[in-house]
């Protein structure tokens, strides 16, 4: 896909999302890249809409959050470990899961998306449950 250009709106919630040590909603996006021209929960959605269309971002369906990309080209489909605790998200990519989604999906589906999201404790809010 050819890359459009990004608009200073783009740049802060990026700069939100990379900065985030978890993911974030757009009222939280708001909060923290508000400007003089970024007013508007409207402007949030349509930002986010293209930053993922340039996948620049993911939305992380189960938290209605969102994360900012970590890998630059995807090879396969990415999937999202994500602690149940501290919310903090890990995104891993594995080319088996575009085979599985495929194989769910049957001949004469046509996918549009595949969604994997999987949920636990991380080491650090484990240790942490063990200590207390």
């Amino acid at each position: 896909m050819k890359e459009s250009a990004l608009s200073a709106n783009d740049e802060r919630i990026l700069g939100a999302l990379g900065a985030a040590e978890r993911p974030l909603s757009a009222y939280d996006i708001l909060d923290r890249a508000r400007s003089g021209t970024l007013k508007a929960p409207v402007q949030v959605y349509r930002s986010l809409a293209k930053l993922q269309r340039e996948g620049l971002v993911h939305r992380i369906e189960a938290l209605n959050a969102f994360v900012r990309c970590c890998r630059s080209h995807h090879g396969g489909r990415p999937g999202f470990v994500v602690c149940r605790d501290c919310k903090s998200v890990r995104e891993f990519e594995d080319e088996r899961l575009a085979a599985i989604a495929e194989s769910a999906a049957g001949e004469g589906f046509a996918i549009e998306a595949v969604s994997v999201e999987v949920f636990g404790r991380c080491a650090a809010c484990r240790h942490a449950g063990l200590a207390s």
